[in-house]
């Protein structure tokens, strides 16, 4: 332990705790890692009662305190009337480069399949122009750990992306673009925290792609402007490191046709013989027996997921039934559009035997595409 001298973003951060602590009339979110943060860093509540852990990252990027504070220290030092406390410091810029191991790791949603062990430019090249592709609708979210164990963040939406170095020799970084620009998009991240992404942070997304691929052959971002900063939210994220994702991962492919972006990409174009328009005979709707296995498919899905929690002696025909029913009428509209899937998600959450459903539009969307394949 060494002896932590409190900077002033330090000092604001804990007068902005103690705003929220004294906030009346509000329910208190506490006891999380991140619960509370700032520019500077982030922390929780550790005890369920007085104690909180802070981590802090110094204005120069190179080292991060942990910090152990008791609730009368936080409003100490808010004052100004506490100046020092112990902490455990820890370097963040390294002195040297790690010795690359294994493949490279990309990252884009929270299930095994969104996941690509890189082996090749091609298959990397491939994944990223993919998401580039449906990012056009909504904001997307990629991680990326180099075979260095280097970790970067990027907040992609259509043709503008943000880069966010979180690890690398050089420490943490932030790309800049059009700094005339004062607004802002946000997005989620894989576990639901919401980010705000300022749109002076985004670069164009050819210029991304490439730094992207320089990222994963040599830790840096090329010639793209950066400042030494990162949004605190992503703070956290330098403590996954590439091993402990590929552990909640253990079947994370290697082939992009195996990942959800090869079953979701567009069928490659088929010759025509003849240009002669002929009858198409649409898709046949699904009797009673197949929507009912679709539904029971749905609901092992969702309970795999932990997103659904069924009553009390549940009847799981009857729950199949109601369910087959919102497949029939809604599941391709919704496997489409993010609106109608929050929608159809509301509906399946107030079908009787369902207690609660936990998944979001775009968690429905997922399950609804898994659950026809299967």
């Amino acid at each position: 332990m060494q002896a932590f001298f409190v900077p002033d973003d330090f000092r604001a951060f804990m007068r902005s705790v103690v705003n929220y602590l004294d906030t009346p009339g509000q329910e208190l979110f506490l006891d999380a890692e991140d619960a509370l943060d700032a520019e500077c860093g982030y922390g929780g509540r550790i005890d369920g009662s007085k104690t909180y852990r802070f981590k802090y990252i110094t204005g120069n990027g190179h080292h991060r305190w942990d910090i152990v504070l008791e609730e009368a220290q936080i409003r100490e030092i808010s004052d100004g009337l506490l100046i020092e406390v112990m902490g455990e410091r820890f370097d963040i810029v390294r002195t040297h480069r790690r010795t690359p191991v294994g493949e490279p790791l990309l990252i884009w949603g929270e299930y095994a399949d969104d996941s690509l062990r890189v082996r090749n430019e091609q298959e990397l090249m491939g994944a990223l122009d993919a998401l580039h592709g449906i990012s056009q609708e909504r904001p997307r979210m990629l991680r990326v750990w180099s075979a260095a164990d280097d970790q970067l963040v990027a907040a992609l939406w259509g043709d503008h992306c943000a880069l966010y170095v979180v690890e690398s020799p050089d420490g943490y970084a932030t790309s800049t673009g059009d700094q005339d620009r004062n607004d802002s998009f946000e997005m989620k991240d894989h576990e639901g925290h919401k980010l705000t992404v300022p749109w002076a942070d985004c670069v164009s997304w050819d210029y991304a792609r490439r730094a992207l691929v320089r990222f994963i052959e040599h830790s840096d971002l090329g010639d793209i402007p950066v400042e030494g900063r990162i949004p605190s939210l992503l703070l956290m994220m330098g403590d996954i490191d590439r091993k402990a994702a590929l552990a909640a991962r253990p079947d994370a492919p290697v082939d992009l046709s195996q990942s959800s972006l090869g079953r979701s990409s567009v069928p490659a174009a088929v010759d025509v013989t003849e240009e002669v328009t002929q009858p198409v005979e649409g898709e046949k709707p699904l009797g009673p027996v197949e929507l009912a296995k679709w539904a029971r498919c749905l609901l092992d899905v969702l309970l795999a997921r932990e997103l659904i929690e069924l009553g009390p002696a549940p009847n799981l025909d009857e729950i199949a039934y109601q369910l087959g029913g919102l497949l029939q009428a809604h599941a391709v509209d919704a496997e489409h559009s993010l609106d109608t899937a929050d929608w159809l998600a509301n509906e399946i959450g107030a079908v009787k035997g369902i207690r609660r459903l936990f998944a979001t539009g775009g968690d429905l969307q997922v399950a609804i595409r898994r659950s026809r394949e299967t």
